[in-house]
């Protein structure tokens, strides 16, 4: 989240691997991480079931646009940034294995959810 919201308001820093992006990538980089940051910080603090739907809106993005992103460094910085590219991946490949966890246990809930309503007398 603070990483996005300092490329948003200050621009990457000189020579780092985000000033070889597009600006528009990193415009839309920014964003993801900031938005889906704070949909961290807000999953963590609200109840579980709330907190699900959060990580069902962020996860798939995320994992999205780090797999962009990876791509994108590794063609534009070429080899300089193939530990960031591996590192954003590895990312990639996490919040997608957490997306999937989300959506199978959102849909357990209201699997059990309308079980228990057609107990219900």
């Amino acid at each position: 989240m603070v990483s996005g919201a300092q490329i948003l308001f200050g621009g990457p820093q000189p020579n780092s691997v985000n000033a070889s992006l597009p600006t528009a990538l990193l415009f839309v980089w920014a964003i993801v991480l900031t938005v889906g940051g704070a949909f961290v910080v807000a999953a963590a603090v609200v109840k579980p079931h709330p907190a699900l739907y959060l990580e069902f809106a962020e996860h798939p993005s995320l994992s999205l646009m780090c797999g962009v992103y990876a791509a994108s460094i590794l063609m534009l910085a070429g080899a300089r940034a193939a530990v960031p590219a591996a590192l954003t991946l590895a990312a990639a490949l996490a919040f997608a294995v957490r997306a999937v966890q989300v959506t199978r246990t959102l849909v357990a809930v209201r699997r059990e959810l309308r079980r228990l309503e057609q107990e219900d007398p």
